[in-house]
Parts: structure tokens; C-alpha cells; sequence
């Protein structure tokens, strides 16, 4: 992967950082009489800083879709998401504080694995183009399993165990959409806006995008952060790493030895992200 795709991931991932925290604030405050999917959302649109969360989303879209189409999925989407972690001394530098010790030993863990990762990863090039058939079976799989996660979480009494599955929902999603994005990428530049237009991938990937976003929204405005942010970002990685093995034929090394460096590796990002998603909530608490 070059440089520049790296940069560009890692740009992306900051953004998305600052997004996700914005959107959060906005969904978690809004009025208890907003309980369904549409009332929430016709809610939040009103609101200055749940727009400036949805403005940096499509600049971290446009940075992520940049990102896929210069470096390989499985190796760009594992930076996109280990950006919450990473993104901390942004934010810290922008509310004018020194990061706290703990948030810095959960930026080292996920800074570690993160390189940890890459390392051990190294997938091959891939194809350019998709696999239609494993591509429409991981695609239709993502929406059973998050449509399963959704049911779930509607039988679930406990606010953190919904919003938890909620957040399996959304990741599951967001990692089909990041394959669809790269699969979108492909027929733009060899096909031109035709080939977008009457691919199926297009329309999937609106769907199933907007699915991703209102899941997420509702994952937190039933809980704290902690909840659904790290299981989003983990399922996320892992379905997004399954696309691009599966129809893009980006084949990490899978020795055991490596095989087990990635699955640590992972961990290490995981752990992160939790830590981090936690300290939100502490921080949030006080205000």
C-alpha cells in the first residue's frame, strides 16, 4: 500500500473521530420522546452540532473512499477505525488540555497493534474488481446478520446489551458499505457514470449506508458511547478484512505465526478502542 493511501486512511479516520463525537453528543441528548427511527432523525437534523458531525462524516467518507481506491481494503480500513484511538491528541490539543495518562497508554496499545497489524498482514495487491458472486454473498450476509442483531436488540430489556447489538448492527453494515465503496470506486473509473448507475452496487451501497447511519444514531441515543462504539469499530474491521479476502483477493499471510500476530494485533487495536470509548463516557459524566 502507498504512503499516500496510508496518510489519506489515516486523515479519514481522524475525521470520522470528531464526527463520531459530535454525532454521540447530539443523539444522546436528544428528547425521550423521540423514539423512533424517523422522529430521531427529524430530530437531530435540527441540531447545529449533529449537521457539523454529518459534514465531517462525508469529508471522512471522501477521504475513506480516496484511501480504497489508492490501498487495499484490508489494510486501509483496519487505520479508518483505529482513528478513534489515535485521533486523541487532536482533540486534547484542541480543547487546549494534555492528554490524560490513561488515554495515552490506550493510544500506545492501539498505535502498537495497529503497526503490529500491518506488518503481519501484508495482504497480496488483489483484484481491481470484485468477485460478483462472493461479493453479493458477503453483502447479503451483512444485512441478515444486522437485520438479526436489530431483532435482538429490540428483545433486549437492558439499555447497554441493545445498544451493544446495535452497534454489532452498524458494524456489520459499515464494513459491507466500505467493500461496496471500493467495488463503486472500480466501475467510476472504468466504466464512468453509466457503469455506477446501473451496477448494483450503487444502490446497495446507498441502502445499506443510510441503514448504517440511522442503526448507529440509535445505538447512541440508547446508551453511553462504551456501549456500541468499540464492538461497531471491531465488526466493522472484521467484515471489511473478510470482503477484501473474499471477492478483492487480498490474501494476508496466513501462517500460523503471522496468523496469530494479527489475531493479538487486533486485540491490542480492540483494547484500545475500549479504553478510549470509556474515557468518553467519564469525560462526558463531568460535564
Amino acid at each position: 500500500m502507498s504512503v499516500l493511501a496510508g496518510g489519506l486512511a489515516l486523515c479519514s479516520a481522524v475525521t470520522f473521530a470528531a464526527s463520531t463525537s459530535a454525532q454521540h453528543h447530539a443523539a444522546e441528548n436528544a428528547p425521550q420522546e423521540t423514539r423512533g427511527a424517523f422522529s430521531l432523525l427529524l430530530h437531530l437534523v435540527k441540531q447545529p452540532l449533529w449537521v457539523t458531525g454529518q459534514v465531517l462524516a462525508v469529508v471522512g467518507l471522501a477521504l475513506h473512499a480516496a484511501a480504497l481506491g489508492l490501498g487495499s481494503l484490508s489494510v486501509v480500513q483496519p487505520i479508518v477505525i483505529s482513528g478513534v484511538v489515535l485521533a486523541v491528541p487532536v482533540r486534547s490539543a484542541l480543547s487546549r488540555r494534555w492528554p490524560w495518562p490513561r488515554e495515552m497508554v490506550a493510544v500506545g496499545i492501539a498505535a502498537v497493534g495497529l503497526a503490529a497489524f500491518l506488518v503481519a498482514s501484508h495482504p497480496t495487491k488483489g483484484l481491481s474488481a470484485p468477485l460478483q458472486h462472493p461479493a453479493m454473498v458477503i453483502t447479503g450476509l451483512a444485512v441478515v446478520i444486522a437485520l438479526l442483531a436489530g431483532l435482538a436488540s429490540r428483545l433486549a430489556k437492558h439499555p447497554t446489551r441493545r445498544s451493544f447489538l446495535l452497534g454489532i448492527a452498524s458494524g456489520v453494515l459499515f464494513g459491507a458499505v466500505a467493500g461496496l465503496i471500493k467495488a463503486v470506486l472500480h466501475d467510476l473509473t472504468h466504466g464512468g457514470i453509466a457503469a455506477v448507475v446501473s451496477g448494483w452496487t450503487t444502490w446497495v451501497l446507498a441502502a445499506l449506508g443510510v441503514a448504517a447511519v440511522i442503526t448507529n444514531q440509535h445505538a447512541y441515543r440508547i446508551a453511553r458511547l462504551s456501549a456500541s462504539m468499540p464492538v461497531l469499530n471491531v465488526v466493522d474491521g472484521v467484515v471489511a478484512i473478510g470482503f477484501g479476502y473474499f471477492a478483492f483477493q487480498e490474501i494476508p499471510r496466513h501462517s500460523p505465526f503471522w496468523l496469530m500476530i494479527q489475531v493479538l494485533a487486533f486485540a491490542a487495536i480492540s483494547v484500545g478502542l475500549f479504553v478510549v470509548a470509556r474515557l468518553e463516557d467519564e469525560q462526558a459524566g463531568e460535564l
